[in-house]
C-alpha cells in the first residue's frame, strides 16, 4: 500500500468532504479516505497495482475539486483562499450597496435616507442582481451542479436555490407591476445581501483558518528550499528535491541545516531547540548526526546526507502532524454523517415552510410563503457543523508539535483524556536509558587508580557500560594507558595487559570462571549484584575493585508521576530484573511493578487490561515495547527511542521528555472540550434559529447574517485553544 497527500481546493463545507470521501472509496484500489474540511487535505491509501495517482486527480476533478499534490505550505493555499475570497467581496459589496440604499426607501424608520430616483429603478436593480448573482456567485452555481451531479447537497445547494428563487420570484414581480401599474417591493436587494454577507464570512473564516495554520506554517517555513551541496570540488546550489543520498551539504555559520546526515568534517555549535526543545546550544563535529530544522551557530560543517529531504526528521515530524489533522476521529465522522442529511433535511423544512405559509389565511400569503422558505434555506448553516471538529484538531496538533508532542492519529487524541490506567516502562522511559558510573568500591585501590586501569581495555568495547567507565575516566580528566593483548568475551567482560599486568574487566560470572576468587574479597551486598548493574576489576588474578553503575532518572519523572496519578493509576511493566525496578518505582511513587516481562508478556498485560474495560496507555522507548504500543489504546513513544517504537507508537514525544505524557493529556482534554463545544454551540444554532424563520420571525437579510456568523464563531472558538497553550504541569 503507498500513501498519497494532497490538497483539494473548492470546498465550501463538511457535506463536500464526505462527497470526495465518498466518490474516491469508490474507485478498485483505494484501500481508504480521509479529508479535512479545515486544512483542505486529503489523504489516500490506495494499492499501486491497481490505481495510479493519476485516476485519483481525474476522480477529483470529476466531482468538482481541484487538486494538488504533494507536501506545501499549507499557508500559501490559505492565502490564495483568501485573496480570491476578499476580491468577490469588494465586487459583490461594490454592486450591492445602490441595491441597499434602495432598499432603505421601503424599512420603516429610514425615509428621512434621500434615494436617487435612479437607484429605484426596477431595470438597474435587475441588471446589478444578474451581475452579481451569475458572476460573482457563479462559484456557487458550479458547485451547486457538481454536488447534484454526484446527487448530494451542500451549502452551494442552499445559497443557490434561495438566491435563485428570489431572482426569478423577483423577476416575476417587476413584469407584472409593470403591467398592472403597482408598485411593490423586490427581492433583488435580498440576493445582494446574501451573496455580500456569505463572502464576508467566508473571508473571515479563511483569515480565522489562517491563524489556526500559524504553528503548522511556522514547521513548513523550516524546510529549507535550496542546498549547498559540494559537486567537483566546487560549491553549487541544488533544489531541495533534487538532494540524493550521499551528497556533501555545506553549511555556514548561522544557517539553518538542510539535510540529515553525519558530520564529515567541522565543528559547530547547534542550535536543536526545534526538535528537542533544549534552549542550550549542542557542539556538535566529525562522526556526530545533524538534522534538518535546526541552526549552526558558528563554524563550517560538511554533512554527508543520509536521506532524502522528504525523509528528514523534520519532514517526517510535519507528516506526522498533518496525517493527525486528516485522520478522523470518531466523533468527527459522526458529525459528516449528520451533515451529509443536513441540506436535504433544511430544504425540506423549507418546502414545508412555504406550503405552511401559502395555504395559510394571512394576506399577501404567496409572497410570505416564499420570503419566509428563504429566510429558512439561509439561516441554516452546515459549515458551522463541518468545522466544529477538524479546526479544534488543526489547532491542537500544530500547538502541540511545537511542545514537541506529536500526534500521529486524531484517534489518540479523542482517546487519551479518558485513559484510566497508563503502563510505563523502565529503562529509557522513566530513566534516561543511558547507564552511569555511581561508585567505585576497593579495600585496597584508590578509585582513581582502577578506573585508568579499567578504561584502558574498556575503551575498545562499544557495550553501554563500558561506555560509562570512559566516560567517567573522561569526565575526570584521567590520563588513560594504553592497552595490548585486548579480548572481549560477550556477554562476560574484556581482558588485557595494561601497564605490565594482566586486567580482567565483567561481570561475577565470567571473572569467577578465570579463576578469580570475589566472594569475601570485596564489600558488595548480594542485592547490589543482582541487579546486574556491578563489573568487577582485577589486577594479576586478583581481585581489585568493584563498579556500580546506575541508570539515571529522568529529572521529571516523579513529578510527572505524581500528577499522572490524578488522571489513571500508574504501573511499571519492565524487562528488568524486581531489585533495579522496585527501587526505580520507589522513587517516581508507582505501587504495581511487574518486572521481568518479555515483549508478548507486556503485549499481553495490555490486551488483558482492555478486556476488562480499561482504557489503557503505553508510554516506552525500545524495539520489546512495540507490541505493547501497538495493543494499547493509545500508544506514546519517547523520541529517542527505536524506530520501531516510534512507528507504532500512536503519540511520538521528540523532545524525549516525560513531561510530554502529562502535557499530551491535558491538550486532549482541552480539545475535546472545546470540540463538544462547538457542536453544542452548531446544533443548538440550527436547532433553535430554524423554528424561528420557519415562523416568521426572521427577515432573509438576518438569516443571511447569522449563517456567516456562526461559522467565524466556531473557528474563533477554536482558535482559544492558541491563546492558552499547554504548560507542563498544567
Amino acid at each position: 500500500m503507498k500513501t498519497m497527500r494532497v490538497y483539494i481546493t473548492g470546498m465550501t463545507c463538511a457535506a463536500c468532504s464526505s462527497r470526495i470521501e465518498k466518490g474516491l472509496q469508490r474507485l478498485e484500489g483505494v484501500e481508504q479516505v480521509s479529508v479535512n474540511l479545515a486544512t483542505a487535505q486529503s489523504v489516500i491509501q490506495y494499492d499501486p497495482t491497481k490505481l495510479t495517482p493519476a485516476t485519483v486527480f481525474k476522480r477529483i476533478d470529476q466531482l468538482g475539486y481541484g487538486v494538488e499534490e504533494g507536501l506545501t505550505n499549507p499557508k500559501k493555499a490559505n492565502e490564495a483562499e483568501i485573496r480570491s475570497y476578499r476580491n468577490r467581496f469588494l465586487l459583490a459589496l461594490l454592486l450591492s450597496i445602490p441595491l441597499l440604499w434602495a432598499m432603505l426607501a421601503h424599512l420603516p424608520g429610514f425615509s428621512f435616507v434621500w434615494v436617487p430616483a435612479l437607484l429605484q429603478s426596477f431595470y438597474l436593480q435587475w441588471g446589478l442582481a444578474s451581475v452579481l448573482l451569475f458572476y460573482v456567485g457563479y462559484p456557487f452555481y458550479y458547485g451547486a451542479f457538481q454536488a447534484l451531479k454526484q446527487r448530494t447537497a451542500n451549502m452551494d445547494v442552499l445559497v443557490v436555490l434561495s438566491t435563485t428563487v428570489a431572482y426569478f420570484y423577483s423577476h416575476y414581480l417587476m413584469f407584472r407591476s409593470d403591467s398592472s401599474n403597482q408598485h411593490i417591493h423586490l427581492y433583488f436587494d435580498t440576493i445582494a445581501m446574501i451573496i455580500t454577507v456569505i463572502l464576508l464570512g467566508k473571508l473571515l473564516e479563511s483569515i480565522a483558518k489562517g491563524k489556526a495554520l500559524k504553528d503548522l506554517s511556522e514547521l513548513h517555513d523550516h524546510r529549507i528550499r535550496l542546498i549547498r551541496v559540494m559537486h567537483r570540488k566546487a560549491e553549487e546550489w541544488i533544489p531541495a528535491d533534487k538532494l540524493r543520498v550521499g551528497d556533501i551539504v555545506v553549511i555556514q555559520a548561522g544557517e539553518w541545516i538542510s539535510a540529515d546526515g553525519i558530520i564529515e568534517s567541522g565543528c559547530a555549535e547547534v542550535d536543536e531547540s526545534l526538535l528537542t526543545g533544549e534552549g542550550l546550544p549542542i557542539l556538535k563535529s566529525t562522526n556526530e548526526y545533524a538534522y534538518s530544522g535546526t541552526r549552526c551557530l558558528n563554524g563550517i560543517l560538511h554533512i554527508k546526507a543520509t536521506c532524502e529531504t522528504h525523509e528528514s526528521r523534520l519532514s517526517r515530524m510535519i507528516a506526522m502532524v498533518e496525517e493527525a489533522q486528516t485522520n478522523k476521529p470518531a466523533i468527527a465522522r459522526k458529525v459528516d454523517r449528520v451533515a451529509a442529511m443536513f441540506v436535504p433535511f433544511m430544504i425540506a423544512c423549507a418546502l414545508i415552510t412555504y406550503a405552511a405559509w401559502y395555504f395559510s389565511s394571512a394576506d399577501d400569503s404567496s409572497e410570505l410563503a416564499i420570503r419566509y422558505a428563504l429566510t429558512v434555506m439561509l439561516i441554516a448553516c452546515p459549515c458551522a457543523l463541518g468545522l466544529a471538529t477538524p479546526v479544534s484538531i488543526l489547532v491542537a496538533t500544530a500547538l502541540s508539535a511545537k511542545k514537541g508532542i506529536l500526534f500521529k492519529h486524531g484517534n489518540s487524541l479523542e482517546t487519551l483524556h479518558r485513559v484510566n490506567r497508563i503502563l510505563f516502562d523502565k529503562t529509557g522511559t522513566l530513566t534516561e536509558g543511558k547507564p552511569r558510573l555511581k561508585t567505585i568500591q576497593s579495600p585496597r585501590h584508590p578509585s582513581s587508580y582502577l578506573l585508568r586501569m579499567a578504561a584502558a581495555v574498556e575503551k575498545y568495547s562499544s557495550h553501554p557500560l563500558a561506555h560509562a567507565i570512559t566516560e567517567a575516566a573522561q569526565q575526570q580528566r584521567l590520563l588513560i594507558p594504553e592497552a595490548s593483548g585486548l579480548l572481549e568475551i560477550p556477554g562476560g567482560g574484556m581482558k588485557g595487559i595494561v601497564e605490565g599486568k594482566l586486567v580482567h574487566v565483567g561481570h561475577s560470572a565470567w571473572i569467577q570462571s578465570e579463576g578469580i576468587l570475589l566472594k569475601g574479597s570485596l564489600p558488595i551486598n548480594t542485592a547490589v549484584e543482582n541487579t546486574g548493574n556491578v563489573l568487577y576489576l582485577s589486577l594479576e588474578r586478583q581481585a581489585a575493585g568493584g563498579f556500580i553503575f546506575s541508570d539515571q532518572l529522568r529529572d521529571d519523572a516523579s513529578a510527572t508521576v505524581r500528577q499522572l496519578r490524578e488522571y489513571a493509576k500508574v504501573w511499571m511493566v519492565t524487562g528488568d530484573q524486581l531489585e533495579p525496578a522496585r527501587v526505580v518505582a520507589e522513587q517516581v511513587g508507582i505501587e504495581v511493578v511487574h518486572s521481568q516481562c518479555s515483549p508478548e508478556n507486556k503485549a499481553l498485560m495490555v490486551s488483558e487490561l482492555r478486556q476488562e474495560g480499561h482504557i489503557v496507555a503505553f508510554v516506552g522507548d525500545g524495539i520489546n515495547d512495540a507490541a505493547a504500543l501497538a495493543a494499547a489504546d493509545v500508544g506514546i513513544a519517547m523520541g529517542g527511542g527505536a524506530n520501531i517504537a516510534m512507528q507504532t507508537g500512536d503519540i511520538v514525544l521528540s523532545r524525549s521528555q516525560i513531561t510530554g505524557v502529562l502535557d499530551a493529556i491535558e491538550l486532549s482534554k482541552r480539545t475535546m472540550r472545546n470540540i463538544k463545544q462547538n457542536l453544542t454551540f452548531a446544533l443548538v444554532y440550527n436547532s433553535v434559529a430554524v423554528p424561528f424563520a420557519a415562523m416568521g420571525y426572521l427577515d432573509p437579510r438576518i438569516a443571511c447574517l447569522g449563517m456567516a456568523a456562526s461559522s467565524v464563531i466556531v473557528v474563533t472558538n477554536a482558535l482559544r485553544l492558541q491563546r492558552n497553550p499547554i504548560r507542563s504541569g498544567s
